[in-house]
């Protein structure tokens, strides 16, 4: 089975405030990923890469922010 991310440890990887990630939901900024429990917003590996290019963040495959380069890239 796949892993799946509360908001708040969705934050804490990315190195975003977990009201970031709700403001971008409900602006409509970012769609909301494919489940929820219990009422709330669960994230699988998928919706956190979309989420980390919503905020221009590159990932590695074990869901790790990668250093930008000295340009910024």
């Amino acid at each position: 089975m796949e892993n799946i991310y509360s908001t708040g440890q969705v934050a804490r990887l990315l190195g975003v405030r977990p009201h970031q990630l709700e403001y971008a939901h409900a602006s409509q900024a970012l769609a909301e990923p494919a489940f929820r429990f219990l009422g709330k917003r669960v994230y699988c590996a998928a919706d956190v890469r979309r989420v980390a290019a919503h905020f221009r963040l590159t990932l590695d495959d074990g869901l790790s922010v990668v250093a930008a380069g000295p340009e910024g890239q």
